[in-house]
């Protein structure tokens, strides 16, 4: 969530607490830790317990942003060192690093506070910011901003990857879904930015716009929407195509570009679903809000890094020979550039092959693997994978 000043849970003292009658148990943990407000009269007192629990949550989070950080810089690298240079700019390419530097901008936004004035303990706990520079208020302005244009690189991410999945279904239903992945998106982010809006006015007014928790929420619900909906799309595609493959994927052998990003697209995509259902409960030290779209621009690369691999492979589906069930040698294709995975048919031998390759959706990942660009070299032509879904 965007950053609001926090009300300081320290209670107004008339004095310093006096110590504990004689005979009576004394705990040390439940004290009060007491100091002078702004005024060098006004006694302030916070309870050690409140003082530990803020401790740990702040460990805690330091550890997640930490985390993120480090993940983020990982599949950045990655993507850099194993994307070629002339595939670093496709439209996907761009919205995967644009992402991954988002979210290393945005999580460093976030763990600002902690380092700055605004977290020491007289300024947290009084509530007091009359020393705390008007520089730091501006980055929480900026932070917040930041957070906005990352959930909109996500979405145009989602967006993209989702019209590349549907790309060849019939017009009806690749319209129908697109039209709807795009509601809901635009939807998310005008929610996002209202909240980014209200955050940037409390975070310079010192406020916290209590007026607006429905507004909070609002944003969770159409976030959580979101995630939900491109989660249900690519694990939808994922079905059909073990439906088409009756019900069992084929060995990583035979396994086209296509085929890796739909698997991997489709499975991956649970854990930012885990981590937006998690928003909606109460978790002692533990912050799930920021991983949510964290989780999302680090894994939307890991499967196109996986579907290049594949394409790199030596021994690949399309330039093996192909032996029926029964023995009979089954015709070799022929490894040059004017052979394609479309092309290529099974003998009438070979039924489950034969009906396979019938079946629309898995002809649709053939097509897919044979009209793209992602194999650039003479030895990538066999299995490739659509532009659009890189």
């Amino acid at each position: 969530m965007d950053s609001i000043s926090p009300t300081p849970p320290s209670s107004v003292l008339g004095s310093h607490p006096p110590p504990a009658p004689p005979g009576t148990a004394f705990d040390p943990f439940d004290q009060l830790v007491t100091f002078y407000g702004p005024d060098g009269s006004t006694v302030l007192g916070v309870p050690m317990a409140a003082v530990d629990a803020f401790n740990h949550e702040n460990v805690a989070t330091s550890l997640n942003y930490g985390a993120q950080l480090g993940a983020a810089l990982v599949v950045a690298f990655a993507v850099l060192a194993l994307t070629p240079a002339a595939k670093l700019r496709r439209p996907s390419s761009l919205l995967h690093l644009a992402g991954l530097a988002m979210c290393l901008a945005r999580v460093g936004s976030l763990a600002v506070p902690a380092l700055s004035p605004a977290g020491y303990f007289y300024v947290l706990w009084a509530g007091d910011y009359s020393t705390v520079p008007q520089t730091y208020f501006n980055g929480l302005v900026v932070g917040n901003l930041v957070g906005f244009l990352f959930v909109v690189v996500v979405g145009a991410a989602l967006v993209h990857q989702a019209w590349a999945m549907v790309t060849l279904w019939p017009d009806a239903a690749r319209y129908g879904l697109a039209a709807s992945s795009l509601v809901i998106t635009l939807t998310a982010v005008g929610f996002r930015f209202a909240l980014t809006v209200m955050s940037c006015k409390a975070a310079l007014d010192l406020s916290y716009p209590n007026e607006f928790f429905w507004l909070m929420q609002a944003t969770l619900v159409t976030n959580a929407a979101s995630i939900f909906w491109f989660c249900a799309l690519f694990n939808s595609k994922l079905l059909l195509h073990l439906i088409a493959n009756r019900g069992m994927l084929p060995s990583t052998r035979t396994l086209s570009a296509m085929e890796v990003l739909v698997m991997t697209n489709g499975v991956l995509m649970i854990a930012p679903v885990v981590f937006a259902g998690l928003e909606w409960g109460k978790f002692q030290n533990f912050e799930s809000a920021s991983l949510t779209h964290s989780s999302v621009v680090i894994i939307l690369p890991l499967g196109t890094l996986a579907a290049q691999r594949m394409t790199a492979r030596p021994s690949t589906a399309g330039n093996v020979a192909h032996s029926p069930p029964g023995g009979t040698p089954g015709p070799r294709r022929q490894a040059n550039d004017n052979t394609s995975m479309a092309s290529y048919s099974w003998p009438p031998s070979t039924p489950a092959r034969a009906g396979a390759v019938e079946h629309h959706f898995d002809l649709e990942l053939r097509q897919l693997d044979s009209t793209s660009d992602l194999a650039g070299g003479r030895n990538e032509h066999c299995l490739v994978q659509h532009d659009e879904a890189v």
